[in-house]
């Protein structure tokens, strides 16, 4: 072999180009733009509380209080919608009724406060008086 042909294949071999890290970099595309596309869909599930429609004012909050009621040897629920007492479970449910017949009213933010030695019982009695009026958008206070 001549000297001229080793130069030539030294050329050759020189200016091959090397695909390895041309697909590296593609299939790394490739998986972040797939990971992206899964947050898209994600995005479109979350629940957005937008207001109701130009000039309507923003819904009002229901919070419904629940403390223990003192004066006796045995623990009773003492209720309170927007700060005020109610007497029993009936005067409850006649509230949250007069609540729930106001137009868009069972789409209103109810928030339920439990205090701290408040059984669960009763905050299940508010739950389901809540359930049976079928208000939708319930929580707790955080």
């Amino acid at each position: 072999m001549s000297t001229s042909e080793r130069k030539e294949r030294e050329v050759v071999k020189k200016a091959a180009l090397s695909l390895t890290p041309m697909i590296d970099v593609v299939f790394l595309l490739l998986i972040f733009f797939m990971v992206g596309m899964q947050f898209r869909v994600f995005d479109r599930q979350l629940r957005a509380d937008l207001p109701r429609g130009e000039g309507s004012a923003l819904a009002q909050e229901i919070r419904v209080r629940i403390a223990v009621k003192h004066g006796g040897s045995d623990a009773q629920p003492q209720y309170y919608v927007e700060q005020v007492a109610m007497r029993d479970e009936a005067h409850l449910r006649s509230t949250l009724r007069r609540y729930a017949s106001i137009p868009g009213g069972r789409e209103d933010p109810v928030i339920i406060d439990p205090s701290d030695d408040a059984w669960h019982d009763w905050v299940m009695t508010v739950l389901d008086i809540l359930n049976e009026l079928r208000f939708t958008r319930i929580s707790f206070k955080q």
